[in-house]
């Protein structure tokens, strides 16, 4: 609850800010004597939303870019440990049942990882499944040492190197957020540009009123839906973890 309130309230606190702005505009407008929506100042007023309809798409497609790459590391991940469990199969059944045990306990882990919203739980269970990937290595090292060389352990080395990187790849991943600046300059501009629309129209009547707050409320909708993207488990919109569990309960 309290990471969705985090989303929500910069939304509303925008639409807040974007309609008491919007307000002032008017009464400086007035206050400035001026009649009527001068060419030049549509000009500008053109000028200026278009701009900031060039910043909400720009935001739109770093967050919705950074959602995608999280998403399909997930499935990536699903397939490198499921890649390591068909490996597992060369071995015999004495040396491979202990190492499937610990990759079933592992992979059970890492479902669980992704799904943690809190940033200090997400990050110690994060480092929790990265000693059991270590002890799963050291297990299957110890597994190729004591056998005789040949193609098996470099296919089992590199399944598990690949299963090992794309942890690091997800936790890269997960801790890259858009800059505060981008979002702070986006809010900002939202800010301006509805003062500026306020004080070059002067209307505020209460069509004016009721078509202004509305277009506002589009704006801090999508300006809450940018955060809500660059939130992985946070709010409506969150990165799935399904694949993850599908191989944890596919591993006998």
């Amino acid at each position: 609850m309290g990471a969705a309130l985090s989303i929500v309230l910069p939304g509303l606190g925008l639409l807040v800010t974007m309609s008491a702005l919007w307000r002032l505009g008017v009464a400086l407008h007035r206050r400035a004597g001026a009649g009527g929506e001068a060419g030049g100042e549509s000009y500008v007023l053109s000028g200026a939303f278009g701009l900031l309809a060039l910043l909400m798409a720009f935001a739109f497609s770093l967050a919705i870019g950074r959602y995608e790459t999280r998403r399909l590391l997930v499935i990536e991940e699903a397939n490198a440990i499921g890649t390591m469990s068909t490996r597992l199969a060369l071995l015999e059944d004495s040396q491979r049942q202990p190492l499937a045990a610990s990759l079933k306990r592992y992979a059970a882990e890492r479902a669980a990882v992704g799904k943690n919203a809190g940033e200090d739980a997400w990050q110690a269970a994060h480092d929790a499944s990265s000693r059991s990937c270590g002890q799963f290595g050291d297990q299957l090292f110890a597994v190729l040492r004591s056998m005789p060389p040949d193609t098996r352990g470099p296919t089992l080395v590199t399944a598990y190197n690949a299963m090992c990187d794309i942890t690091t790849e997800r936790h890269a991943a997960r801790s890259a957020r858009l800059p505060s600046e981008v979002l702070g300059l986006l809010a900002l501009y939202c800010c301006a540009c509805t003062a500026l629309l306020g004080f070059t129209t002067g209307r505020a009547d209460w069509r004016s009123a009721i078509s202004s707050v509305l277009f506002f409320s589009l704006l801090a909708a999508a300006y809450a839906t940018i955060l809500d993207l660059d939130s992985p488990r946070s709010g409506a919109i969150i990165v799935p973890q399904e694949e993850l569990d599908k191989v944890a309960q596919s591993l006998g």
